[in-house]
This record gives structure tokens, C-alpha cells and sequence, in this order.
């Protein structure tokens, strides 16, 4: 039974509670805030239709996908990549599609939202560093394909994953799109950084972007607008990311990160661009890698690249982390989850986060290397 999974082998994707045809199966919140399948005992018939749904496993494709540098003009400014992300979930919504994404809610709480409209699309825009709230949205998605409509569903690999084996026999009318993901952080402490910061401020924040695009490409610093009008950069969040220390336990032996992907159309930062194309993205505004895994998807992306920039390289050239191997997590991270639930998050960002004793100690064996040119 799913339920008697370890932590490291739940992706938290809900695909096994909406196939349950008994409702035996809902989904909960550890502490930090990742969900995991419960099952209600009296109700469960053990058919053994969730296991075979998980499809938290390696990819069986040996086909190696295409791979592209993109870059999309009109939407570079507001966003955080080449603009591929958006272009692709834009064309779709002018198909007559439905699309699904991560979006930023009331909260700033991250979870997928359904969309049939530009205005609907918007808040999908941009990355968004937590696990995303997927509550209902299996559901959703099968019961829009059941209905005949075609679906753009984008998320993370073991979403997709998800999805994809959750509605296999309506596979001609859905689109999968993942990212190159390094890892799914915690929602509880992305909240507790929030609430942090706001305590620090003494003002509520009004705006929060994970990666601000009017600094540069290559910046991951968050952006928090507060009600008092004061605007700061942090490191903060994505420096705890990083490290390693709060991603979902499965994101350590995720089985998606390889070229082997579970999604039509993969997309993701195309860093090293300016050494392997000089000249195509020099300005620091951005670009795509799109990996184009399925004839559907290169069919798809052949549809809206007429507004595109896009070169075809060599994706061992483009070869970043998480395309060989998951992001193994720290040996602290089991210590930093209990510090967390236990003490808050006022104290692990003294302990672990950006200023700690911890970073003081790596930056400066950085400044000796350096001093040493080792």
C-alpha cells in the first residue's frame, strides 16, 4: 500500500488519493508542510489501485529528447527565464485549452490553480520555490478530460509523473510540461520566513517574488515589498534551499532527474549559454532550455515558436545537476526539520541560515582558498 512508503519514496503528487474509487485516501501535512497519502481503514477495499498508480519511479523512455535554447522577447521582461514557460501555457489558453500551474495565492501560499483565461493565467507566471498545493486538482484535471477537453498541465517532474499516469487514457488530449527541478522546499518554511521577516520590518508584506527578473538573470535573491513601502533583496530563503537543508525527503532519490523525463516538453535555465552560443543571450535578461521529450511536444512547440528565438545545441553541453542526478539533501536536514517544528524559524535561520555561525565559517574558508588560490 502507498501508505506504507517511506517518506523517501511519496512525492506528495495526490494521484493515488484521486484514484481511489472509495475515497479511502486523503492527503495530510507533516510539519513541514509536505502532504502524504493517510488511508481510512473502514473504507479501504485493498484493490491495490494506488500503487499501481504511483508512478513515483524511473522514466522506461530511451529515447534521447531535442534540446533548444530559447528566447521569447515579448515576455523576457516579466520573467525569470527565455519566457518559454509562459509562451507555452499562453498559446494554450488561445488553443481553447485548460491549463494548470503553480501560482502564488492569497498568503502567498503556492498551490496549482486551473486556468481558461489570460487574466486566470497570470499569477502562474514566474517561479515559485515550495511544493505546490496539488489539493483537488488530480480530480480536476481527469474530470476536464473526461469531459473532452484538452489540458496543459505544468509542474514539477513528479507532478507531471503524476498526472500523466492518473489520466493515461486520455494522453491524447494532455499536454505535460515539467521543469528542471533542484528540489521541492517546504511550505511551512517559506512561511515561517515570511512571518519572519514581517516580525523584523514591523510591516506586512505586500509583494513577494522569488527571483526578482529586473535584477538580472543570474540574481536568485527574493524580492519583499512591505506595506510601509520599504523593498529588500534577501538571500535568505534560497540560501537554506541550497543548502539542502528543507526539500521534500523523495527529492534526494528523485527518479526524474536524468534526460529521461515523464513530460512532453521539459523547460529550465539554459546556463552557459553565452559560452556555447555567443551573442544569442549576452543582455542578461534570460533564456530557456527546452527539451522536447515526445513527438507531441516537439509538434506543440513547433506551434508557438514563430514569436521565439530559439537554437538547437547540445544538451551534454547543458548538462546542469539536476539533468544527471537528484540534489542529495544535507546530512544536517534531519536535524534541521526537527529544530524547525520544535523551535520555529527564528531559530534555524540563526543556526543554519544566511549569517549563521555556519555561513560566517564557509565564507571564510572561501576567503582563504581564495587567498590561497587553491
Amino acid at each position: 500500500m502507498v501508505t506504507d512508503k517511506k517518506r523517501e519514496e511519496c512525492c506528495g503528487c495526490g494521484a493515488c488519493a484521486a484514484a481511489c474509487p472509495h475515497g479511502a485516501i486523503r492527503m495530510e501535512a507533516d510539519g513541514l508542510g509536505f502532504r502524504y497519502p493517510l488511508i481510512d481503514n473502514d473504507l479501504c477495499t485493498r484493490c491495490g489501485l494506488c500503487d499501481e498508480i504511483c508512478a513515483f519511479r524511473p522514466v522506461e523512455r530511451t529515447s534521447e529528447p531535442k534540446a533548444e535554447a530559447v528566447r521569447f522577447p515579448e515576455h523576457l521582461p516579466a520573467s525569470q527565464s527565455g519566457g518559454a514557460g509562459y509562451a507555452l501555457m499562453r498559446q494554450a489558453i488561445g488553443e481553447g485549452r485548460i491549463v494548470y500551474g503553480a501560482a502564488m495565492t492569497d498568503g502567498f501560499r503556492v498551490r496549482h490553480l486551473r486556468a481558461e483565461t489570460l487574466e486566470e493565467l497570470e499569477p502562474m507566471r514566474l517561479t515559485k520555490y515550495v511544493q505546490s498545493d496539488m489539493d483537488g486538482i488530480p480530480e480536476q484535471v481527469l474530470q476536464d478530460l473526461k469531459e473532452g477537453r484538452k489540458v496543459l498541465f505544468t509542474g514539477t517532474p513528479c507532478q507531471c509523473a503524476g498526472i500523466g499516469s492518473l489520466c493515461s487514457q486520455y494522453s491524447d488530449r494532455l499536454l505535460l510540461v515539467d521543469i528542471v527541478c533542484h528540489g521541492v522546499p517546504s511550505p511551512e518554511v517559506w512561511k515561517g520566513f515570511l512571518s519572519w521577516n514581517e516580525a523584523r520590518q514591523g510591516s506586512r508584506i505586500r509583494k513577494a517574488v522569488f527571483r526578482d527578473p529586473s535584477i538580472g538573470w543570474h540574481e536568485a535573491r527574493t524580492l519583499l515589498v512591505f506595506d510601509s513601502g520599504e523593498r529588500i533583496h534577501t538571500d535568505g530563503f534560497y540560501y537554506i534551499y541550497m543548502k539542502e537543508l528543507m526539500s521534500r525527503p523523495s527529492c534526494g532519490g528523485c527518479p526524474f532527474a536524468c534526460t529521461r523525463r515523464p513530460s512532453d516538453i521539459t523547460i529550465g535555465d539554459s546556463w552557459g549559454i553565452e559560452k556555447a552560443v555567443p551573442g544569442f543571450a549576452d543582455d542578461n535578461r534570460g533564456c530557456s532550455l527546452v527539451l522536447l521529450n515526445t513527438p507531441q511536444g516537439r509538434e506543440y512547440f513547433d506551434s508557438v515558436s514563430d514569436a521565439c528565438a530559439r537554437q538547437e545545441v547540445d544538451l551534454n553541453g547543458f548538462l546542469q545537476l539536476n539533468l544527471v542526478s537528484p540534489s542529495k539533501p544535507s546530512r544536517r536536514a534531519k536535524r534541521f526539520e526537527k529544530d524547525f517544528i520544535r523551535k520555529g524559524f527564528p531559530y534555524v535561520q540563526a543556526r543554519y541560515g544566511y549569517g549563521s555561525p555556519a555561513h560566517r565559517l564557509e565564507e571564510y574558508r572561501k576567503k582563504i582558498k581564495r587567498h590561497l588560490h587553491i
